[in-house]
């Protein structure tokens, strides 16, 4: 079980640190508090993989990467990720080499069908 964020009533979550809040907490944790996302969330015991930032603020980066959806494809995704695609005879990920932050992650979502 992860950390639980905390908005105020203006949507914005709460720094852990200082106690006030930011559209982007992980943006001012770095900036003020010297720690970077993956510090921060291991610390607080928040998921990894998801952001910390308001409604407000997710919103506008959803727009920003609609309106550059061709460019984020073609070179963020098929040409950049040529390099970590899965390559035929590759053994993959074995189980030892799993985190348990990853390892609870797909637990928990082959129960949720």
């Amino acid at each position: 079980m992860y950390g639980i964020i905390e908005y105020n009533s203006e949507g914005k979550p709460k720094c852990e640190i200082c106690q006030k809040h930011f559209d982007r907490v992980v943006s001012h944790v770095r900036q003020v508090h010297g720690l970077n996302a993956t510090e921060y969330k291991i610390e607080f015991g928040f998921d990894r993989k998801k952001g910390i930032c308001s409604k407000t603020s997710a919103e506008k980066t959803r727009v920003k990467t609609i309106e550059n959806y061709d460019k984020v494809i073609s070179e963020n995704l098929v040409i950049g990720g040529a390099k970590t695609r899965f390559k035929k005879g590759h053994k993959g990920r074995t189980i030892d080499k799993v985190s348990q932050q990853t390892m609870n992650r797909l637990i928990n979502n082959s129960f949720k069908k």
